[in-house]
């Protein structure tokens, strides 16, 4: 369980793409409208996630 979740982790933003895509795909075919709310959600949260990554900012010891 602990390889599943540091997996997870590590690739937290295809997770959160891939469940968007299942999410957009059960509103197209369900036409249930919270769950295309819901897939906004997750997109939203991914591409916060992928912005707030530590691998964006700068080292402050090479200024």
């Amino acid at each position: 369980m602990k390889t599943l979740w540091d997996f997870i982790i590590k690739y937290e933003f295809w997770f959160l793409v891939f469940i968007f895509i299942g999410l957009e795909f059960a509103d197209y075919q369900t036409g249930v409208w919270w769950i295309g709310f819901l897939a906004n959600v997750v997109i939203i949260t991914a591409f916060i996630r992928l912005v707030r990554h530590p691998m964006w900012k700068k080292d402050k010891s090479q200024e």
